[in-house]
């Protein structure tokens, strides 16, 4: 009566639809048990491939392509767990198998068991990443992922997480496995060569010096990338790396040379920004950089970026401060776009205990108020004239004063941010408190800025408040009935449908709009990292989550399991069916 059902991924709304998605790729029979790679009785269907981490279009914009990671709840869980052992909570990294969501194994996994990579210890979730070709022309899409013959190494590789093109030349970044660095883990660099035009496997190259790599950018005809240093060299932890040429994909020169990992970057008046997340043994806050103009980056320029605004001057916390990243950062209307968000959700959280054993952690309401006050929600702020005796900087969405945690007796007290200003449009998140990323992708389109969040609700109601699973017995150490969980979760978390979501700056002047609150009707897409334009045809997005079920579409609420390559096509946009009503009864009227 009311239209056809609603696809997951899908809005017909806006014009958006589903160019490709993960399917089924594994099939699980027992925790603890050797899985299969096709169909077999007695084993349920998985969907493993769970990200586009990296992505692009080829410089030619004929095609989209992406890299991928899997099983990205366990090992999420598993590379944090240190930073709950720090704290003095208990180490959620006990198995559960929760039909509805997802099954994790941690350490327990038979890849983990026996030494398949690329499992590392409790990150036994983790299968090999993948590599994706979609044809914009033709709407074909074909997998990449070399074999392990052209590509040995990548069995080790957790998750292919940069992606960028120059000439006929795509470039794929990812990190081997690790255990270590908490929040921010990276791993060695690994990176794949393809021809785009043909989509030939060129080879691959490990890079042991560098162990994070996040985003590319093209400038001046040449491509640029960011890697953090496994080694500090005196003050620098991060490294801006530049390919010249597609002639030779694996030779860079340094261009840059920072205080932190530099991640994503913009093109701004001549010159490259870049945000920054902690590099190894940094001592510095994380930010947004100015490069020297396009035409003096070099060798000999690398030591002249310039740190032109940091956490340190926004967040009064000092812990608060230490915990966030900078996401994306886009030139946009004269100004450059910039965020702050916390990774993986727990550092601010966990830092905060670890430092204050005297912070209340052993009720519920205790750890929800620790949370709430030390993990403020995504920031979205820009800054005019970057670098600039006349810079200037204006917070849009964020918090006119944040939470301070002050020892001896004290306790948390609120305090202006040091900006000193009231938020422009609203407070963090987009208005939306579990929006932990804002920024997490964004790119221009057809004058627009458009911006891509991480949303915490589905990861909140179904592992933390899910009796499934079991973690927040774990941490906190005690059993917590199921009908307390089931409280908190239709308190907290009353509506299912809230999944990751896309704002949209239409000018300058003005506060953004959201495109959608549901994962464009996917309640398991719990994020969009990927906003790729291609010209002013259409606007790509890749979307992430942590489930491998349900692998067929469900609509209780609306959802699918796996990672999904979305298309914008402006012009094909359908009003649903209340639109409709309404303009017929305004007609009428």
């Amino acid at each position: 009566m009311f239209g056809a059902p609603i696809v997951p991924g899908e809005d017909r709304r806006h014009g958006v639809s589903v160019a490709a998605q993960a399917d089924p790729d594994r099939w699980w029979f027992g925790i603890g048990e050797e899985t299969a790679d096709h169909e077999e009785d007695g084993a349920r269907a998985q969907i493993t491939q769970q990200y586009v981490w990296g992505i692009t279009a080829d410089e030619a914009q004929r095609s989209i392509w992406w890299g991928t990671v899997g099983n990205v709840t366990g090992g999420g869980l598993a590379t944090v767990a240190p930073d709950f052992a720090d704290s003095g909570l208990g180490v959620p990294l006990q198995p559960w198998d929760d039909p509805d969501n997802v099954t994790v194994e941690f350490s327990a996994s038979y890849n983990a068991v026996h030494g398949v990579a690329p499992t590392m210890g409790p990150v036994g979730d983790a299968v090999p990443a993948q590599v994706w070709q979609y044809d914009i022309g033709t709407g074909v899409t074909v997998e990449r992922t070399p074999t392990a013959e052209q590509c040995p190494v990548l069995r080790k590789v957790a998750g292919l997480r940069a992606a960028g093109a120059l000439g006929d030349v795509v470039l794929i970044g990812g990190i081997e496995t690790t255990t270590e660095g908490g929040a921010q883990a990276g791993g060695i660099v690994v990176l794949l060569a393809y021809r785009a035009s043909d989509g030939e496997f060129l080879g691959w190259r490990r890079f042991p010096q560098w162990n994070n790599i996040k985003n590319f950018v093209v400038a001046g005809g040449r491509l640029y990338f960011g890697v953090g240093l496994t080694e500090p060299q005196g003050q620098c932890t991060g490294s801006v790396q530049c390919l010249q040429t597609a002639a030779n994909p694996f030779e860079f020169e340094e261009v840059g040379r920072l205080g932190n990992q530099p991640t994503y970057f913009t093109v701004h008046r001549d010159r490259l920004v870049t945000g920054t997340w902690t590099g190894t043994g940094s001592e510095e806050h994380t930010g947004v950089y100015l490069s020297p103009p396009l035409h003096r980056l070099g060798p000999e320029t690398s030591d002249e970026w310039r740190l032109v605004f940091s956490a340190a001057q926004l967040f009064p916390d000092p812990i608060t401060a230490r915990s966030m990243v900078s996401f994306a950062v886009t030139s946009f209307g004269g100004w450059v776009y910039a965020t702050f968000g916390i990774p993986s959700i727990e550092p601010s959280f966990t830092r905060h205990l670890a430092a204050h054993p005297e912070i209340p952690r052993e009720t519920i309401p205790d750890l929800a108020l620790a949370y709430l006050k030390s993990s403020p929600a995504g920031v979205v702020y820009r800054i005019k004239d970057p670098g600039e005796a006349n810079q200037q900087v204006e917070l849009l969405y964020g918090e006119e004063r944040y939470w301070v945690y002050e020892p001896g007796g004290v306790g948390w007290t609120l305090r202006d941010n040091l900006l000193h200003q009231k938020p422009s449009f609203g407070s963090g998140g987009f208005g939306d408190r579990w929006n932990d990323y804002v920024g997490w992708g964004a790119a221009v389109f057809r004058g627009k800025l458009y911006v891509g969040t991480f949303n915490m609700t589905k990861i909140l109601r179904d592992i933390t408040l899910n009796p499934a699973t079991g973690v927040l017995e774990q941490v906190l150490g005690r059993p917590v009935s199921a009908l307390e969980l089931a409280v908190l979760r239709n308190v907290g978390f009353p509506d299912d449908r809230v999944a990751g979501q896309v704002w949209v700056f239409d000018d300058p002047d003005g506060p953004a709009r959201p495109l959608t609150r549901t994962g464009f009707n996917n309640a398991n897409t719990w994020g969009i990292r990927g906003i790729v334009p291609v010209g002013d045809e259409h606007l790509f997005f890749g979307t992430n989550q942590g489930w491998q079920y349900p692998v067929e579409a469900r609509d209780d609420p609306p959802r699918r399991a796996g990672w999904q390559l979305l298309r914008l096509t402006p012009g094909r946009e359908e009003p649903s069916w209340l639109d409709s009503l309404t303009r017929v009864l305004t007609f009428r009227t």
